[in-house]
């Protein structure tokens, strides 16, 4: 019962009614990355996000939900016990705000980045579908959806540990909330969509029902910044489990192709155990992409890495080829340990299929 309160709560905080003039980070295109936007997909993405590292696994079988949900949800319904237990001046420090520049001690960047930003962008894009697809009461189905997402998150990532844990209490609380109130401001969303162009190319998440796993999911967000004084050239900076810093060149036909270099979450590793709470970090490794998009609308994608999982991925997404008048997004993977992974998407679904060679 207590849990249905506290849904209800966040459910509502994300929900706020956003004024809706105009629509800054979904306008319904047909094609690219834009297309394959719709509650499910992001569900998928975002929810299920921390698979792509090791150690948790991409087989569903394998996921521990249930006592994730239920670790994650005893956290929250007792925030102060476990930030006690954490200490509040590493809760702060480490969780809130940036004070130290450490990997061990920098959780606060992915609050910010991910939570804030992205988690902010995408209740505002949600409120936005919801109203293009004239569904009723669009801030209500917007926060039942980033909530829900949000939670699932947390619970995927806390996997099978149970104990105390103050990750989820920062990542909800403090960034979720106050990520999707921030983009209620018109002149936010505003910033974020013209100045910045920011906007989501997530993946294109498949089911591969041979071993039962979730291939070519993730949740990314990119902003170019156009320079003053080179109007078709913009800085570009492409974040997710990954930071790729890089220039983009818009073309007369309003595409563009960029190029990017950077680092990615290679694994998560606990650094620390105090009082019985956990700190979390991660393994660095380098990432590289070549970027093809339409109108902010990501058509082609080639990424390469040192990963575990994969060193080479290409996306093609609806809008590149065409069977017969019908355009689905295509991918292709190559893991380090030359596993071969191959699948396709389709508008308006969640998730498409895919094939794998071997885990």
């Amino acid at each position: 019962m207590r849990y249905w309160k506290l849904f209800v709560i966040i459910v509502f905080a994300c929900g706020v009614s956003h004024s809706q003039e105009r629509n800054y980070f979904y306008q319904g295109k047909n094609f690219g990355s834009e297309s394959l936007i719709n509650p499910g997909s992001l569900l998928v993405n975002a929810g299920f996000d921390i698979l792509q590292a090791t150690p948790h696994t991409r087989k569903f079988a394998d996921i521990k939900f249930g006592t994730g949900a239920r670790n994650v949800y005893n956290n929250l319904i007792d925030p102060f016990t476990q930030i006690n237990k954490f200490g509040w001046n590493r809760f702060i420090g480490q969780e809130v705000f940036p004070t130290s520049l450490k990997l061990d001690k920098a959780q606060w960047f992915p609050n910010y980045t991910l939570h804030l930003l992205g988690g902010g962008m995408d209740a505002r894009m949600m409120y936005e579908w919801y109203g293009v697809h004239n569904v009723p009461y669009p801030a209500f189905f917007a926060g039942l959806t980033v909530a829900t997402y949000h939670f699932v998150n947390e619970a995927v990532e806390n996997a099978q540990y149970i104990g105390p844990n103050v990750d989820p209490i920062a990542d909800i609380y403090i960034f979720d909330l106050g990520g999707a109130l921030l983009f209620t401001s018109d002149a936010v969303a505003e910033f974020f969509s013209t100045t910045l162009h920011m906007t989501a190319w997530s993946g294109q998440p498949a089911w591969n029902p041979e071993f039962n796993t979730l291939e070519n999911h993730g949740l990314y967000y990119v902003m170019k910044y156009t320079l003053p004084f080179a109007p078709t050239t913009s800085l570009f900076y492409h974040f997710g489990d990954n930071g790729l810093f890089g220039l983009s060149f818009l073309q007369p036909n309003k595409e563009s192709f960029t190029f990017a270099v950077g680092a990615t979450q290679k694994q998560l590793r606990t650094v620390d155990v105090t009082n019985g709470v956990p700190t979390v970090s991660v393994t660095l490794g380098w990432m590289a992409g070549i970027f093809y998009d339409r109108e902010n609308s990501l058509l082609a994608s080639l990424i390469a890495s040192n990963r575990i999982n994969e060193k080479l991925r290409l996306n093609l997404y609806p809008g590149v080829i065409n069977f017969w008048g019908f355009s689905p997004g295509l991918f292709a993977s190559l893991g380090n340990n030359n596993q071969f992974i191959a699948g396709f998407s389709i508008q308006y679904s969640p998730l498409g299929l895919a094939y794998r060679n071997k885990l």
